[in-house]
């Protein structure tokens, strides 16, 4: 009876961590894209827009509302630790003529691992949104450009057009990104 009592936690320990350690293992295969991979693969780039705007002062208004963001809304930390469970230990001797051979299961912990979370990370990024709106942004997934566009003759404006349906962007190699409509 104890023999299948410890069968069936070893059993429920296994489909626990069994499915955590592959999400784990998972977890680990993504790699983030850079700018430019997402582009060559016609995937959108989030930004801050707003037209008749030029890129150094999209980051200083960024940048403004980020301090904004942190002082209205500072980290809180905490600090949590997930359970722990501790197999039951059993012991099975066998007796050999006139030896006694012991083997001991069990007494493994799993869990216990501590993970620290910045409470208002949320409501910050939140903060952050609404004072780039009140300064007249729209934060929006603009397209990679078609290929065989070239939007690199807009490059001497310096300034974002206005939002349209043929707004684009590209990236190069080296980490340059233009936006521009086509």
């Amino acid at each position: 009876m104890i023999l299948n009592y410890l069968l069936e936690i070893r059993a429920l320990a296994g489909k626990i961590y069994l499915p955590l350690v592959s999400l784990l293992f998972l977890a680990s295969c993504v790699e983030t894209m850079s700018t430019y991979d997402a582009y060559r693969a016609g995937r959108p780039m989030a930004m801050f827009y707003k037209g008749g705007v030029d890129f150094g002062r999209i980051a200083s208004d960024n940048t403004d509302c980020q301090v904004e963001a942190v002082q209205r809304v500072p980290a809180q930390v905490q600090t949590t630790q997930t359970p722990t469970y501790t197999t039951p230990v059993s012991t099975t001797c066998n007796q050999i003529g006139t030896q006694t051979f012991c083997n001991q299961m069990g007494g493994q912990t799993y869990g216990g691992q501590t993970q620290s979370y910045d409470v208002n990370a949320g409501l910050r990024q939140q903060v952050h949104l609404q004072c780039m709106a009140r300064k007249g942004y729209q934060y929006l997934n603009i397209p990679a450009c078609p290929s065989g566009v070239d939007i690199s003759a807009q490059d001497q404006e310096r300034v974002l057009r206005p939002l349209s349906a043929t707004t684009c962007y590209q990236a190069t190699e080296a980490g340059g990104i233009r936006v521009g409509n086509y």
